[in-house]
């Protein structure tokens, strides 16, 4: 029926506004029913200057910083912690716990903390505190995916890999106000990787009290201006405001609604029960002229991954009559100029973006490759599964895909959505032949995307590793050079998107978003991070 529907893409917006309008006042009737007889709900009022109202699509996979990947879990976590370093709204580094730091020869870096700043228990956050983060995000018994993320610190591979101990590494902590971390290569950029919320300081003898339990609303203990005061799974997320801390937050709570369905976000915040909500790329013409939209460009990729362990993407020649039978200009028409197309890996504002990177679309020579892979005109072509998250926008891509595999390469692909939380746990524990990806830059640099890429990257779920881009990388990575390092991060993309081929760029990012007049002080950076610190809301 799925393909019915969206058969020829000349059918398929009318058809999905004919859906949406049926169907959109029965799911938001649907959902404040539901809300409503919830026992923890509280009734939403836009005189309510103290409560700021937003929605997410699922309820965050973890709020352990050290082992969350997805903008979900770090959405609210951001607002719970505070790390070394922060960056500002020209994306330069600035202080956090950290006043200040110096640095010798962008190898040994100093910090100094600030001893004013407290957990929300009152003990004061100390250098240890980030030392045993670090360390903990590091050891291989944690298993996080991002491990790699501070490979970059002396001994730290090692440490992963269990070749050495914990006080070889290079973090030395010689007073609580002070933390010295030494790498095994000049970095200049080093600084802007501790903005990320996986590095962020942790309580240890919270960890070994609670065990896994630690991150449950009675239990965890935070640093930043909201605490987490309530977790309702499949129902919402309660932050309230520290009274300890200064600069106050003007608002006193910031209330999270799980709102699966994005087209139910838009008519809940129509009626001013949510302050601020994003907007489908197929909803943006609608909103196109209101003052409330905000159209944020993002160092971000979407891209279809492929597991070189599993067939049939085991062959080159498959990968790459894939990667050719994409016509990016359809994904332009399908989504009216609202996705922001791509054929570059590293997106476009960062060092390295290449317009031309990937494959042009060429069914000519996707059907010819389809051939030299054993499979001419599609014939015995085997069973293919494309997966991605549950979602409206993600169904749409896929969907418009199944169809243009089958017109060019006349193969036919299944097609399955996960709910988020299952959707990551899949990738993990069976990653599938091909999948929905997406990389949202951890700061403005595009090392951030090339080292994803890299052999023994814990988010590089592909199988594929190549020596000779991870060489690449890493001469980029250590250059102070920056026509150097643009020219090494060209012949990196050339051996991920035209030699290796286990990712296929679709788009870079664009955040739509919807902000009530009555909100002031927000700011949605380039990193996908929603600045809700400072915000105030207006009665009215």
């Amino acid at each position: 029926m799925t393909q019915d529907i969206y058969r020829h893409k000349k059918t398929l917006l009318p058809m999905i506004r004919k859906i949406f309008c049926l169907s959109r006042i029965h799911l938001l009737f649907l959902f404040l029913l539901l809300l409503s007889c919830s026992p923890h709900f509280q009734p939403v009022s836009r005189h309510d200057s103290h409560t700021l109202f937003t929605a997410m699509a699922d309820d965050p996979s973890t709020l352990d910083w050290n082992k969350a990947t997805d903008g979900i879990s770090f959405e609210v976590i951001t607002n719970l912690m505070d790390g070394l370093t922060r960056f500002d709204k020209s994306l330069k580094v600035s202080p956090d716990i950290a006043l200040s730091w110096e640095t010798v020869g962008n190898r040994d870096f100093i910090f100094h903390l600030d001893p004013k700043r407290t957990w929300s228990d009152g003990k004061p956050v100390t250098a240890s505190d980030f030392r045993d983060s670090f360390l903990r995000l590091l050891s291989p018994k944690t298993a996080s995916p991002y491990a790699y993320y501070l490979f970059d610190i002396d001994n730290a591979s090692c440490f992963h890999e269990s070749k050495c101990s914990a006080s070889e590494v290079g973090i030395d902590v010689p007073n609580p106000q002070t933390l010295k971390i030494r790498l095994s290569h000049s970095m200049a950029a080093f600084p802007s990787l501790l903005t990320s919320p996986i590095t962020d300081p942790i309580r240890t003898d919270l960890i070994q009290k609670y065990k896994d339990k630690w991150t449950l609303p009675q239990y965890l203990v935070t640093n930043g201006r909201f605490t987490l005061k309530d977790w309702w799974h499949g129902n919402s997320l309660l932050l309230e405001a520290r009274k300890d801390i200064l600069p106050r937050p003007s608002l006193r709570r910031i209330q999270f609604l799980i709102v699966p369905e994005p087209v139910t976000q838009l008519l809940l915040y129509d009626r001013h029960v949510l302050d601020i909500a994003g907007v489908p790329s197929f909803y943006v013409k609608k909103y196109r002229n209101s003052p409330d939209l905000y159209r944020i460009p993002q160092f971000s990729t979407v891209y279809y991954s492929m597991n070189i362990k599993r067939p049939p993407f085991d062959n080159i020649h498959v990968r790459r009559a894939f990667a050719l039978s994409v016509d990016r200009s359809d994904l332009r028409e399908l989504f009216q100029n609202a996705f922001p197309v791509s054929r570059s890996f590293i997106p476009k504002g960062l060092l390295g973006y290449s317009k031309n990177g990937a494959y042009s679309y060429n069914p000519v020579e996707a059907r010819s490759e389809l051939a030299l892979a054993g499979y001419p005109e599609g014939k015995n072509f085997p069973r293919v599964t494309l997966v991605f998250p549950s979602g409206t926008q993600s169904r749409i891509l896929a969907v418009h895909f199944q169809e243009s595999f089958r017109k060019v390469l006349n193969v036919t692909i299944h097609l399955r959505s996960l709910e988020w939380k299952a959707f990551l746990a899949k990738l993990d524990s069976k990653t599938p032949q091909i999948y929905q990806s997406g990389w949202l830059a951890d700061y403005p640099d595009p090392n951030t995307f090339m080292t994803l890429m890299m052999t023994d990257s814990g988010n590089n779920r592909t199988g594929w590793g190549d020596p000779l881009f991870d060489r690449l990388v890493s001469m980029a990575l250590v250059s102070d050079d920056q026509k150097v390092r643009k020219e090494l991060y060209k012949k990196a993309q050339q051996q991920l998107l035209r030699v290796g081929i286990p990712v296929i760029p679709l788009s870079e990012g664009l955040s739509n978003i919807l902000v009530h007049k009555n909100i002031k002080g927000f700011w949605h950076d380039p990193l996908g991070t929603d600045h809700l610190e400072y915000v105030t809301k207006i009665p009215g």
